[in-house]
């Protein structure tokens, strides 16, 4: 893998990069294979390499957000404090990914600090995407913008 070459990854040391790149297991999935579930113990990270893969968050209604796109992230609740998976992950199509565990990234994290600030920040927006699609696919549903009634 090509760590460079990955928007999350990029601006990183090489060395940095070589380490994250030695922890990485590419894996294959096929159609219809759950890969994470929501609430479970988030213990990886997954780049997608080549497939589709649908993110489906349920409580009540439902939100999927769709990564088609070589490079893109997924389980990235892997890299924050609550330490469980937001979504369920779905492979769509056969896949590919790059799997990168939690323990292992934490460690390089520790010893080049920097270089994960530089990862978290792109990790952030990348969660900000997400969350503004969020916000977009429940305004299209109906919710509307009211005035406020008071009394």
């Amino acid at each position: 893998m090509i760590i460079q070459d990955i928007a999350l990854f990029k601006g990183v040391d090489s060395k940095v990069s070589d380490e994250i790149a030695s922890i990485s297991s590419e894996e294959s999935y096929a159609r219809e294979t759950i890969l994470f579930q929501k609430g479970e113990n988030a213990g990886n990270l997954y780049i997608l390499k080549e497939g589709k893969v649908d993110l489906v968050i349920k409580d009540g209604g439902s939100i999927v957000y769709i990564l088609t796109e070589p490079g893109e992230v997924f389980g990235w609740s892997s890299m924050v404090e609550s330490g469980e998976y937001s979504a369920t992950a779905v492979s769509v199509t056969d896949l590919k990914v790059w799997r990168i565990e939690r323990e292992k990234l934490e460690k390089i994290f520790s010893l080049h600090p920097k270089d994960g600030l530089i990862i978290f920040k792109r990790l952030a927006g990348i969660i900000s995407k997400r969350l503004a699609y969020a916000y977009k696919e429940l305004l299209s549903v109906g919710m509307q913008e009211t005035t406020p009634e008071y009394g």
